[in-house]
């Protein structure tokens, strides 16, 4: 009886540390906080979605061009973009560098309620968030809070990693992230997961028959 207590005991700790937030909100920085509070390394979002495939809603929210030339996590259900790049060339503060300026997605809520409907989940289901380095899940965290979402956890190291500081890989994202830890990844995009599938500019006509007939809510 001792035995089987141990063990069930075992079992229940196991189940604990795979649906919680180990991440104490100390170590995230500032910027990067939500106001949910609930932070995951690389390793707890994949051991969270592992332990509840069905239960959780796991987004890509970078752009398009990021996961067809960079990759992208096995586990992820969709990809959600925050926002996409603009042609528009932007400077950075040193005025020397720069980047292509960010559209926001004005449809990005919509879209994520979209994905949560075709796994069978609402609002009230928890969503953890990946991007590149961490940067942007938060922002897109605190849009869908506004939204009125309940549960979203940030991946703070995002998939690509954080920028080393020093030494030979000075500024590059080699510091932890989704890929350097191991975890599950390819180059290899499945339709199901594309952006298309929740867009709601195109989500209405998808599950519609070509005569106009709704085939039923996905």
């Amino acid at each position: 009886m001792t035995r089987n207590f141990l063990t069930l005991a075992a079992m229940l700790l196991l189940l604990l540390s795979t649906t919680a937030a180990a991440i104490d909100k100390s170590l995230v920085r500032e910027k990067w906080h939500t106001p949910f509070d609930l932070y995951l390394s690389a390793q707890e979002a994949y051991a969270m979605k592992t332990a509840r495939p069905d239960e959780v809603l796991f987004l890509d929210v970078r752009n398009i061009p990021e996961i067809h030339y960079i990759g992208m996590a096995d586990q992820i259900d969709a990809n959600v973009p925050f926002y996409f790049d603009s042609t528009e060339w932007k400077l950075k503060k040193d005025g020397v560098h720069g980047t292509f300026r960010k559209i926001p997605n004005p449809d990005f809520e919509a879209a994520v309620g979209n994905a949560l409907k075709a796994k069978g989940l609402t609002k009230e289901d928890p969503i953890i968030i990946m991007c590149t380095s961490g940067s942007r899940a938060p922002r897109a965290a605190r849009a869908l809070h506004e939204a009125g979402f309940k549960q979203v956890y940030t991946q703070v190291e995002g998939f690509e990693g954080i920028k080393a500081k020093s030494g030979p890989d000075e500024g590059k994202r080699v510091v932890a992230g989704w890929k350097h830890e191991g975890l599950p990844w390819g180059y290899e995009l499945l339709e199901a997961k594309m952006y298309f599938n929740f867009d709601p500019r195109r989500y209405a006509k998808r599950w519609r028959d070509n005569d106009g007939t709704a085939k039923g809510t996905p």
